[in-house]
This record gives structure tokens, C-alpha cells and sequence, in this order.
């Protein structure tokens, strides 16, 4: 026995001298609030001797300090950014509550010096907002208006724009390729608006919202009496109502057969007939047509007719997918960041991990995706800088994943910091798992919800305490 009590001295000693020896500051209180023990961080961070603070009451000498509330609350503040005015600092803190079967014993708090961190981040942030000022510029100059402001730098993402650019004020028959998502509706709208059929009649047809049994009259229209349940007095079709204009036939790659040598003769011959009628109209109208799909690859399998494919691919312009575009992405992303940051009242940056994470990430919705995610992530965010965890769920379940912050873990706690300390922290950890799902009877979803992590951490510390052993 005095070997082991000897033992657990040493590991005490040790233990305090680690936590010394951290660069984070810590703090840790009892259930009143009463200060037990600041480390030399603490005192090195915040400026103040441990003489000033050890023993007193935090209510007393800070009463909207952070850690009052979990002493409540008994619930984690986690990754919660802090100002402190009096010593001009910025940190970042995690606060957790102590806790021994279901009883509040006190709380420890762990945290970080960034005022460098924001200080720099501030400042490349504003370089690269110049940037952006600057290409902007050069982009007025260099594209018409109605382009400029369509955001890009990755040079075959602009030979696409100056593509576009070139065939917009003609007659010409424009086809665009495309992943979902990728923009193929922004450069129409863009290339229509420099039209020289712009101020025309223009017309719209999802070809893959359309009935096959259907697309027929919608296209051409038909005269009263042609078939069952025809209007009276017929219908105009598509190409009629956009006589002189233009029409643009989106998801192309979705027109039956029968129906692509009918389009064909109105792009070769320039003229309509209705269904159910015998004269034969003429049709000014110029064609764009839009797919994300391989329509050469489509005509290699009967699928798509070929002569009709050569007819549009007179003019083509393929957009690259956004994980192609390089950097492309976060000047995308900032764009949406102001545009939500300015529609639901927040002021949120991203964090430089969520920049690289974006990087790497496929993007297989492309920039439809990346706006869904910007928004969601400055919903979710109250902390002021977007982090992993804020991200949906489903863009941090992808392969390519980059492991998120902990919201307690030992590792990021100190990268050389004594063993006996991580696995002290680790159990407290798993204990405030146990814990959350015991109050929660069970329900993971709103164990969660108590910790405060995202569900993708939380099945990793699960995994890592093997606490699916433990059933």
C-alpha cells in the first residue's frame, strides 16, 4: 500500500506540474465558484498573480464570468470566444462542469491566447478583401457588366466567361455543359442579357419536368380538336411564344428521341407546325440549350441523336465543377458569407480549418451546394468564427473528412503534455458522455444536444471509449 500511495503522489505531482507546464490557461473552481487553482498560463495570459485570485469568489471579482453560467447551468460552454477589455486579449474557452455521480462539484476552464491569431487573421483577411477589390476592378474592365459580377479567377472558369461573352450579341445556337449546380443559369441569364434579342420575348422549358407524352404540344402547341382534352381554340407552344426572342431549353440530355429529330428541323428550318394543323409557321428564335449530362457519351449509346447534338454543339461552352476552380471556392464562399452574414444579422468569419477543408472537399453540388452550406453554417454559428462543427452534416460525413476540435480533447489540450493528465481529462470526458446520455435516458440525439458537439464527434468519442463495450 505505500508503494501505491507513494505512486499516486508522484502521479499527483506530476499531474499539476503538466498542467503548469501548458500553454493554455486553466482554472478551477468548486461548486460555489471559489477559485482552487490557476495554472501559470493563467497568470501569464490575463496578467494577474495567483495571490489576487486564489480563494475568491468569481461571482465576486468577475460576476458575468462565463463559468457562473456552467456552475448553473451544469451544461459545457464550448469553443465560446471571450474579450477581455481590461487586458486587451481575445481567448478562446471551453468550460466544464465537474460532476461525480449526478452531483456538481465544481468546473474547470481551459483557454486560449488568440489575439495574435486574430490580429493576423484580421489582416489577411483585409489583404484578401483588396484582392477581391482589385480583380474586381480588372474584371470590369476587362469583361462587359453583366459578366463582371459572376465570381471567378480559375482560367478555364473565365475562358468560359469570355466564351459566353463572345457569342452573347449573336443569333447563334448555344449549348452548356455542366455538373448540377456548376452555374449553367447564371451565364444564360448573362449571355441574354447582352442579347441582341434581349429585349424579346424569351421562354423557358425544363425538359425533364415535361411528360414525354406531353413535350410535343408544349413545344409546338396544337389546334382545337387535335386530340382529347385539347383547349378550345388550340394552344401556342414554346416556340411561338418566343418568336423573335429566344428559348431556353434547360436538361436537354432529358428529350425523348422522337422529339429530337422534331427539334431539329426547327433549328435547320426555322419553322413550326402545331399538332393537328397543316400550315407550317415561321419561328425566329434563337436556341440555348443546357445539360449535365455527357451528350457525347449519350449519342455512343443511341441515346441521344447525333446530328441533333452536332447542330448544338456549334457553340459549346463546358463549365468546370467547382472542386476544379482551386480557389475559386472561398472567393465563392466569402461571397455568401457576406450575403447571409448581411440577411440574418451576424457578423462571422471562417475559420482558416473550414478554408482548407474546402479546399479538398469534391463539391459534387457544386456552388448550389456551397451556398446551401454557407447559409446553414451562419445560422448555426453564434460564436463569431465558423468552425468544422458548424458545417452540415453531410458535407463532414463525406471520406475526405478532417477531424473536428473536441470540445475537451486531450490532445489538443498540449501536444507534449504528461499522460497522466490526457487520461485524467479523458476520463472526466468520457464520464460527461455517460452522464449526458443517462440524463437523457438513452436518447444519443439529445445527449448531443447537451454536449454540444457536433454528431460526428460525439460517435467518435463513443467509438474511442468504447462505450458500445460497455451495453
Amino acid at each position: 500500500m505505500g508503494v501505491l500511495a507513494e505512486n499516486d503522489a508522484i502521479a499527483s505531482v506530476m499531474m499539476w506540474e503538466a498542467m503548469d507546464a501548458v500553454n493554455d490557461g486553466i482554472v478551477i473552481v468548486d461548486k460555489t465558484s471559489r477559485i482552487l487553482y490557476v495554472n501559470k498560463a493563467y497568470t501569464k495570459i490575463l496578467a494577474v498573480s495567483k495571490d489576487k485570485v486564489l480563494h475568491k469568489q468569481v461571482k465576486t471579482i468577475e460576476p458575468g464570468a462565463l463559468i457562473l453560467q456552467v456552475l448553473q447551468n451544469k451544461e459545457p460552454v464550448l469553443q465560446q470566444l471571450v474579450e477581455v477589455k481590461t487586458r486587451g486579449k481575445k481567448i478562446r474557452v471551453n468550460i466544464t462542469p465537474i460532476m461525480k455521480d449526478g452531483t456538481l462539484l465544481g468546473a474547470v476552464s481551459v483557454f486560449n491566447d488568440i489575439t495574435e491569431l486574430s490580429r493576423s487573421q484580421e489582416e489577411l483577411e483585409k489583404a484578401q478583401r483588396l484582392n477581391q477589390s482589385i480583380f474586381k476592378a480588372a474584371a470590369d474592365r476587362a469583361f462587359h457588366a453583366e459578366f463582371s459580377h459572376i465570381i471567378g479567377q480559375n482560367p478555364n472558369f473565365l475562358r468560359c466567361l469570355r466564351l459566353a461573352e463572345l457569342v452573347a450579341p449573336t443569333d447563334a445556337t448555344v449549348l452548356i455543359e455542366g455538373e448540377s449546380g456548376a452555374g449553367k443559369e447564371v451565364f444564360v441569364n448573362a449571355i441574354l442579357a447582352i442579347s441582341g434579342k434581349r429585349k424579346q420575348p424569351y421562354v423557358n422549358l425544363n425538359c425533364s419536368a415535361i411528360p414525354e407524352s406531353l413535350m410535343e404540344s408544349e413545344l409546338f402547341g396544337y389546334t382545337s380538336g387535335s386530340f382529347t382534352g385539347a383547349v378550345k381554340g388550340g394552344k401556342s407552344g414554346k416556340f411561338e411564344q418566343a418568336d423573335g426572342g429566344t428559348i431556353f431549353l434547360d436538361e436537354i440530355g432529358e428529350m425523348p428521341l422522337f422529339m429530337q429529330s422534331k427539334l431539329l428541323r426547327v433549328l435547320q428550318s426555322g419553322e413550326i407546325q402545331k399538332i393537328g394543323s397543316q400550315v407550317v409557321q415561321k419561328a425566329d428564335v434563337r436556341v440555348i440549350a443546357a445539360t449535365n449530362r455527357d451528350l457525347k457519351q449519350m449519342v455512343r449509346e443511341g441515346k441521344f441523336r447525333d446530328d441533333l447534338y452536332f447542330r448544338l454543339n456549334t457553340f459549346k461552352i463546358t463549365i468546370p465543377p467547382l472542386r476544379e476552380r482551386g480557389e475559386d471556392v472561398l472567393l465563392l464562399a466569402d461571397f455568401f458569407l457576406e450575403k447571409y452574414a448581411r440577411k440574418y444579422g451576424k457578423k462571422v468569419t471562417i475559420s482558416p480549418e473550414v478554408k482548407q477543408y474546402f479546399l479538398t472537399f469534391p463539391w459534387n453540388g457544386n456552388v448550389r451546394q456551397l451556398q446551401s452550406c454557407m447559409e446553414y453554417a451562419v445560422i448555426v454559428c453564434n460564436e463569431g468564427i465558423i468552425q468544422l462543427e458548424h458545417l452540415p452534416d453531410d458535407l463532414l460525413q463525406h471520406d475526405n473528412q478532417v477531424s473536428t476540435t473536441s470540445y475537451f480533447d486531450a490532445d489538443e489540450f498540449e501536444a507534449g503534455c504528461d499522460y497522466s493528465l490526457k487520461s485524467g481529462l479523458q476520463m472526466m470526458e468520457k464520464k460527461r458522455i455517460q452522464q449526458a446520455i443517462s440524463e437523457a435516458n438513452g436518447n444519443k440525439t439529445k445527449a448531443m444536444k447537451a454536449l454540444g458537439i457536433s454528431r460526428r464527434t460525439f460517435y467518435k468519442k463513443w467509438k474511442q471509449y468504447g462505450l458500445d463495450e460497455e451495453k
